[in-house]
């Protein structure tokens, strides 16, 4: 399938995000940068902003941009996003700890991210950590990106967006469960047509990681972990069943639509042909590497 100018432009446009975020990091551990709160706010809205800018401005060959999905979706569906907001940041959890005990990476499944961003304090972890990223990376994977990607098909846009979304946080333990959330967000925004689902669920994810690098970190001598994952996976399977019903039930209402499947063939073919992906992956395996 052959590639117009704004989606090629869309597909290199994660690895640019992961450059500059690279950059960053590189500046902040030579303390060329000072390790604060509006240093890595800034930087993080910078890295995202500049190339959604681009794709906002850039048409395609038809002369149409790439859209925020900015309208609001009904409200007989809310208890369906509610329901698999909660199921995604569970279910990201367990994928991400699952995976940090299989490659045996000898720390807690949940890292201190606090220490990581440099923030001390309830409000700045919220915002840093919480707020300003599901904010900066929804609009820019699913509502912008995803859009773009659109030309190439449903499923190899969203399975793109995902991949990019799991690859941009340049970490191997927390790779699975970005994937899998990725890819309900983009659902979300595709039969919702709305880029709110997604930021809420974000919200939900990222609000579950702090409490849990909290808990690792003023807990685990505690020896709780057993325990936090036989009631996470009671929590997945109770949600699931959930979103699923209401799921079910909106797709009976006709409030919803269905994901389009075109054959594996165009799907394999859209996500195979993007070049700037196979530049993400590199830098991907080099952060991880090194």
């Amino acid at each position: 399938m052959k590639q117009d100018r704004l989606s090629l432009t869309a597909g290199f446009m994660p690895a640019v995000i992961m450059a500059l975020l690279l950059l960053l990091e590189s500046l902040l551990q030579a303390e060329v940068l000072p390790r604060n709160l509006w240093v890595v706010a800034c930087a993080e809205i910078v890295a995202y902003l500049l190339p959604m800018a681009v794709l906002r401005i850039l048409p395609d060959r038809e002369g149409k941009r790439a859209v925020f999905r900015f309208k609001t979706y009904r409200r007989q569906t809310v208890g369906m996003v509610f329901w698999m907001s909660l199921m995604a940041a569970i279910l990201g959890a367990m994928l991400n700890g699952g995976v940090s005990v299989l490659i045996g990476s000898g720390r807690e499944p949940v890292t201190d991210i606090v220490s990581q961003y440099g923030v001390e304090g309830f409000w700045p972890s919220v915002l840093v950590i919480v707020v300003l990223p599901a904010l900066v990376e929804e609009l820019f994977f699913r509502g912008v990106m995803f859009s773009a990607l659109e030309r190439c098909g449903t499923w190899p846009a969203l399975i793109l967006t995902s991949v990019a979304f799991a690859m941009i946080h340049g970490d191997l333990h927390n790779f699975a469960g970005p994937l899998m959330s990725g890819l309900i967000y983009g659902y979300l925004v595709y039969v919702l047509d709305s880029v709110w689902p997604a930021l809420f669920a974000h919200l939900v994810n990222n609000g579950l990681v702090l409490f849990l690098a909290h808990a690792a970190k003023n807990y685990s001598a505690l020896g709780i972990w057993s325990f936090v994952l036989l009631i996470a996976a009671f929590c997945f399977c109770m949600f699931l069943a959930f979103a699923m019903r209401a799921l079910d039930h909106q797709i009976e209402k006709g409030r919803i639509k269905r994901l389009q499947y075109r054959g594996a063939g165009e799907t394999l073919n859209g996500i195979f042909v993007s070049p700037g992906m196979w530049l993400l992956l590199l830098l991907f395996a080099v952060r991880v590497l090194y």
